[in-house]
């Protein structure tokens, strides 16, 4: 493959540079590698929603949707540098979920598809993912929620938790047991449902820094048109796991986010002294940061690499299972402890306390990044085996 990028493409990324210049203005500890620590709260949602709109009126946020869902089927390339740029800004995700974006277009129906894709498109849905249950994490196909057909419509009950953003979204795609009898990965359907239905509860869960991104979410005899499913009913699971694939695959904007990261705290270093001396004059800060560099780099190479397999008709299971598991190792356990162990005892700051680096956002991140190896479908240990198993054929 080619890594280069066209004429066409790099004018392009200096159109987006120019856009956010004047369009996107964030708090100074949005900027610092993408996601800010408060954005759940109620004016960050408004910013996003607003930026958002931008970029509907822009035509850029379906540019890689197929042009018969609405999209423009974008190139790789403007692709590549339309997420690049947006998160190496610390700007909102460019572009719908592609996590259900892609189930809804693959497994939709008609009815579906014309309701849905087209609010999609506009910025107009908040989506909730319920999948994960008390005793169904890694293990998602022993789930319990029950789900039982009653005329028109499915009578859901179960609990679901850890479901990201469920107290502002206005729907939700939700996987149910139609059949009890059934071994356990084939009895299973995927529902859309609307988070205002009578019967759905919420319950906060706070993390560390104590801030309300999660919910359970109960559901007590919620009923749900029948022709609000993905796919098959009893095979859910299959389409299931086309949402866990977008999921589960990194895309260039990671390594963009860390780039931006990086570079802030490099900036940081420049302005900052321990004991009189510059950070930078430490030898063995100089390679770690270097070292880093490096990795994002590889990172960054291999999300090229998954975009050029997909726009070649591939699937590229084997390549995007690798660069999510690498940036979650990355992530978790090298880049964010690197940053914290060079700034010492500022890590304990928050964000924007006076004696604070970098508005506190270096040890927010790093305990933010205590989870993410649990997040997003379980990125970091399920990896290995999705490598081995689909990846590379390997057998159980």
């Amino acid at each position: 493959m080619d890594y280069r990028f066209s004429s066409e493409d790099e004018a392009f990324r200096q159109e987006v540079k120019d856009f956010l210049r004047e369009e996107w203005h964030p708090v100074p500890y949005r900027q610092y590698g993408g996601i800010a620590a408060d954005m759940e709260l109620p004016e960050i949602q408004a910013q996003t929603h607003e930026f958002t709109k931008k970029l509907v009126d822009k035509g850029w946020y379906t540019m890689s949707w197929p042009e018969e869902a609405g999209g423009q089927d974008a190139p790789a390339g403007r692709q590549i540098v339309y997420a690049e740029e947006l998160a190496y800004a610390g700007a909102p995700q460019g572009a719908p979920a592609g996590n259900i974006t892609g189930a809804i277009m693959i497994h939709g129906s008609p009815r579906l598809k014309s309701e849905f894709l087209p609010q999609m498109a506009n910025g107009d849905i908040e989506w909730a993912q319920g999948f994960s249950e008390p005793n169904a994490g890694t293990d998602l196909a022993s789930l319990q929620t029950r789900a039982v057909k009653d005329g028109d419509s499915y009578v859901v009950s179960g609990q679901k938790i850890w479901t990201s953003g469920a107290y502002r979204a206005n729907w939700g795609h939700f996987l149910v047991r139609t059949d009890q009898d059934a071994p356990k990965h084939r009895g299973i359907s995927y529902l859309v449902v609307d988070m205002k239905t009578p019967g759905i509860t919420l319950r906060p869960l706070y993390d560390m820094l104590g801030r309300h991104y999660w919910s359970e979410v109960f559901l007590d005899e919620v009923r749900v048109p029948a022709d609000n499913m993905l796919g098959e009913e009893n095979r859910g699971w299959y389409a299931a796991m086309t949402t866990l694939n977008f999921e589960r695959t990194g895309g260039p904007g990671r390594a963009a986010g860390l780039l931006a990261h990086l570079d802030h705290f490099l900036d940081m270093c420049k302005e900052t002294k321990f004991n009189g001396k510059p950070v930078l004059d430490d030898v063995t800060v100089k390679r770690q940061l270097a070292d880093l560099r490096i990795q994002i780099e590889i990172t960054r190479a291999l999300s090229y690499r998954v975009a050029w397999v997909n726009s070649h008709g591939g699937e590229a299971v084997l390549e995007g299972s690798t660069l999510n598991y690498r940036s979650h190792l990355l992530t978790q356990f090298q880049f964010e402890p690197t940053l914290v162990k060079i700034i010492r005892y500022h890590r304990l700051f928050g964000i924007d306390e006076e004696r604070a680096l970098g508005h506190g956002m270096y040890g927010t991140r790093y305990t933010m990044d205590q989870g993410h190896g649990f997040a997003g479908g379980g990125g970091l240990w399920l990896a290995p085996n999705i490598i081995a198993q689909r990846g590379l054929g390997l057998p159980r």
